[in-house]
Formats: structure tokens, C-alpha cells, sequence
């Protein structure tokens, strides 16, 4: 199966720390792994000793006349568990160093369930004393609008060549809102889900996965990949090829972010340097289009961390954050005619998500030998067009096309389309002889990143965690700019108290 024929036990995909912690729910000492799994055994533990030390000799003057309630115990026991919960994390915190995915991990654990649950619809399985049912956001017409749907059958797998996955996040990107809202989905897309990254659980695998003489995946294992759809949901069937096992030392929020959000950053950073010849992008001008956005607040913490001379365009009520994230960013206004006279044959580098002229300003700002790097950029304003085709991906297309042929300045060689999530799908049919090198690069690139996480080089902003009753109201913000902006908005599926985040260490 191209690159899932053999697994490489050196990489970080493959940690074999992941599996072994889960069968060693008491040993922590003498070494302290990154995976979730380890935590969630730690807290199932912790809360026992915690109840058995408050019911000592304490107590002993307070004995009642009459059992409690199952009410009354439930009450006591999560608070036991949210005590004992802030001892352990402290702990671990100050012994390891990272504090986000033991945060999820306790979020998720400690939050109660939601009064809005409809228990008469049945479960389909079991976590402590809590309900699971199968849940998803749905698309069902092309006039826009979310709707909730709950399912008391489990959840199958599609195809013989399909994992099922137990969702534990996934993304909602300005792309998925404006898909949300009609805009880029075809009727024969429907009824569509959104969550295009998704990270989660194996729950089952299709008979024709790992066939091979050494099998990919196992049941258990978490990965990460991308789907053209369906991530909005607690469970989902998707093809095999279209995960990788997801690196232990990430959070499920911050492997997403840095995904959908990094990954793009640093292909079209790296793109610009071998097209340069270049080692590194020291002294260099170089222009983002679009510096409020998630991809472009990465693109500026990558480039001034080769201390690039950095030249970004936003609303100037944020020119005085982003001078606040590097020494070396001038800002302008978005518009062409605010910054293209100051820049003018001056650039080194210029990256184009926003497109607003069809890519004629930003090779105006090329000087000789310069690049120009366009990214995927999404409008909600384009026209529905009955639904019949992708909007967003014709004019992409179009106005590529004509930055290549009709600008006679910039050699076509010379401007380049970085589109991650296509770089990362993988057919093993596919006629691209280059498909697999493709996704290794990618998977290479991810593992970069998330070492450069851990060193605590880079750190990826989470804007917003919300349960997926809360995306009908987030789609509309998304236009709005009231959301999003600087950071990756994760979905939590399983989240059970609330849309959006808590903290759960408040009494």
C-alpha cells in the first residue's frame, strides 16, 4: 500500500510508548510518557485513594442513619475527582513540562453531562456513568444552516478499506463555515458534514486494512489525518490512507492546529527557500497578504524565527498586535493601493491567500528572482452558483493560471500553489508518481513541527474549543470575523458540558 507497506519504529508516529502504557495503569515511575492514555489511567486511579483517604477517621463522628442517594454520591465523587485532579496535574505538570494535553485530557474526564442530552434516544456506549450516543452537525440543502442529529444505532464501517474512528477533535475552518452556508457544496455532496482534520481512536478496521505482513494500525491507536469531509461527528468511517498515526507528545488541539493551520506556513516558507536556493530566509523581505489569520500568524512566528524581514497586511486595529509578535513586521493596511507603492520590486517573497486582484499586486511587489507562493483562500461572498461546483476551487484555479500566463515579470517557475491537506491525501491508484513522496514530506514536515512544539519554539494558538451543538452558531460568527481569527477553532465532539471551554478546577 506505497507508504503504509512497512512501519517505522523510529518515528514518532510510531511510538511504542503509546502502546505500552496501556497496560501499565499504575506504573508511572521511572519514566513518564506523552500519552493520553497514561493520563486517563492515572485519573481513573487517583480519585479511589483520594475517597478513601476523606472517609478516614474524620468521618468516623458522622455516620448516617441512612445509605446516600446515588445523586448525593455522584456529587461527592466528582468532587473527590476534581481535588485529586489538581494534585496530579501539578505533578505532572512541574515533572514534564507540558500542560495542555493533560488539560484536555481532565476536561473531558471531570465535565458533567449536559441537561440538553435526550436520554430516551439510547446509547451505544459506556463511559463511567455517563450516556455516549452518536451525534453529528449536518448540511442537509444548499440554503445553509447546521442541524443536530443523534443516532441511537452504532456506528458501522462503510467500506472494507475504511477505519472506524472514535473522534476525539477535528477542526472548523473559515472553510467548513462558508461550505456551512452553501457556498462550494455541490448537491451531490449532500448530506454534508463538516471537519475536514480530524484526530481520534481506532474503534474498528475494515477486513482489507493491515493485510500487508506487518500491519499500519491497531486497534487503540490514535491518528490524524484529513478527509474531504465528516469530522464533526463522534464517530467516523474513512479510508485508512487518509490517517497517520498521531505523535504522542501533541495534545489532540494542538496536533490539529498545527495541521491545518502550521503545515501550510512552513510548505510555502519551505517552497519559497528551494526555489531561492536558499538555507534559510535571514535579511529577506517577504510579504503576507493576510497576517490575521491562523496560516499567517504561523507564517510570521516561522519567518521571525529566521529573522526575515517581515512586511503583513491586516485592519490597522491590529497593527499594534502584530508588532508585538516579532522585531522585524511592518504593517500596512489590506488593501493594494496602502502598501504595493512602499514595496514595489522590493519583495523577496510575497504569500497570497487572499487573492483580491488575482495575484497582480503581489507580483508587482517581486523583485528580480523573487516568488511568489499562493495558499487555498476562502470567500464568502462568492456566488452559490445552484450548487452545481466548487466556487472557491474554479476561481483559485482561474486566477493561478492567469498569474502564471499573463504576467510576463514573474517567471513561471516562479510562482508556486501550496495546498497542504491535497499534499497530505494519498491514492495508492492516483497517476501522480509523486504521491507518495508527497505524504512522506508532509508526515516528515508534521513530526518537524511537533518537535518544534515541544522545544517550545513555536506555540500554535486554540482560539476557541466548542461541542457540536455550538457550530450553528459559530458558522455565522466565522463571517463575521467574530471567531477565528488568529487561532484553530477544534470541535470536541465528546464535550459534555457546554459549548465552549471550562474550567474544570472551579469549585
Amino acid at each position: 500500500m506505497g507508504v503504509f507497506s512497512r512501519r517505522n519504529k523510529s518515528s514518532s508516529f510510531n511510538d511504542p510508548s503509546a502502546g505500552q502504557s496501556k497496560n501499565k495503569d499504575t506504573k508511572l515511575a521511572p519514566q513518564v510518557t506523552y500519552d493520553d492514555s497514561s493520563v486517563v489511567s492515572m485519573v481513573k486511579f487517583a480519585p479511589t485513594v483520594e475517597l478513601l483517604d476523606q472517609h478516614g477517621e474524620t468521618r468516623e463522628e458522622e455516620v448516617k442513619t441512612e445509605p446516600p442517594t446515588p445523586e448525593e454520591e455522584a456529587a461527592e465523587a466528582m468532587v473527590v475527582m476534581k481535588k485529586s485532579t489538581v494534585s496530579m496535574m501539578d505533578a505532572l505538570r512541574a515533572k514534564v513540562g507540558f500542560s495542555d494535553i493533560f488539560d484536555e485530557v481532565v476536561e473531558e474526564l471531570t465535565s458533567p453531562p449536559s441537561s440538553s442530552d435526550d436520554e430516551s434516544v439510547g446509547s451505544i456506549a459506556t463511559s463511567g456513568s455517563y450516556q455516549l450516543k452518536h451525534e453529528k452537525m449536518v448540511l442537509e440543502d444548499l440554503k445553509g444552516g447546521l442541524v443536530f442529529q443523534s443516532f441511537s444505532r452504532s456506528a458501522m464501517i462503510d467500506e472494507a478499506t475504511h477505519l472506524l474512528i472514535k473522534v476525539m477533535a477535528c477542526t472548523f475552518s473559515p472553510k467548513d463555515a462558508m461550505k456551512c452556508s452553501g457556498i462550494g457544496v455541490t448537491k451531490f455532496m449532500l448530506p454534508f458534514v463538516p471537519g475536514e482534520v480530524v484526530i481520534g481512536t481506532i474503534e474498528g478496521m475494515g477486513e482489507d486494512v493491515g493485510s500487508e505482513v506487518e500491519k499500519v494500525f491497531e486497534i487503540g491507536d490514535r491518528v490524524i489525518g484529513v478527509v474531504d469531509s465528516g469530522g464533526c461527528s463522534r464517530f467516523l468511517s474513512a479510508e485508512a490512507v487518509s490517517f497517520v498515526k498521531a505523535p504522542s507528545n501533541l495534545s489532540n488541539s494542538t496536533a490539529l492546529a498545527l495541521m491545518q493551520d502550521w503545515m501550510p506556513a512552513y510548505r510555502a516558507l519551505t517552497a519559497a527557500k528551494n526555489s531561492l536556493s536558499r538555507a534559510n530566509l535571514f535579511g529577506m523581505n517577504i510579504l503576507i497578504t493576510d497576517a490575521m489569520s491562523a496560516p499567517g500568524q504561523a507564517l510570521i512566528a516561522l519567518a521571525s524565527e529566521e529573522r526575515a524581514n517581515i512586511y503583513c497586511c491586516a485592519e490597522k486595529t491590529h497593527h499594534e498586535y502584530l508588532k508585538s509578535l516579532s522585531p522585524t513586521i511592518t504593517c500596512f493596511e489590506p488593501q493594494p493601493e496602502k502598501w504595493l507603492p512602499d514595496l514595489k520590486k522590493k519583495m523577496h517573497v510575497a504569500i497570497d491567500s487572499t487573492c483580491v486582484d488575482g495575484y497582480a499586486s503581489s507580483c508587482e511587489a517581486l523583485g528580480k528572482n523573487g516568488v511568489l507562493i499562493t495558499l487555498p483562500y476562502v470567500r464568502f461572498d462568492e456566488k452559490r452558483l445552484f450548487g452545481l461546483f466548487d466556487v472557491s476551487w474554479i476561481w483559485r484555479q482561474i486566477n493561478f493560471a492567469k498569474a502564471r500566463f499573463t504576467n510576463v515579470r514573474v517567471p513561471t517557475s516562479q510562482i508556486i500553489a501550496i495546498d497542504p491537506m491535497e499534499e497530505f491525501k494519498f491514492n495508492p491508484d492516483s497517476e501522480d508518481e509523486n504521491s507518495a513522496e508527497k505524504r512522506v514530506d508532509f508526515v516528515r514536515d508534521f513530526q518537524y513541527l511537533a518537535l518544534l512544539h515541544e522545544r517550545g519554539t513555536i506555540k500554535p494558538n486554540i482560539c476557541e474549543k466548542i461541542s457540536l451543538r455550538a457550530l450553528s452558531s459559530v458558522q455565522n460568527q466565522f463571517k463575521n470575523g467574530v471567531v477565528g481569527t488568529g487561532g484553530t477553532v477544534v470541535c470536541m465532539p465528546w464535550r459534555r458540558a457546554g459549548n465552549f471551554v471550562l474550567n474544570v478546577f472551579e469549585s
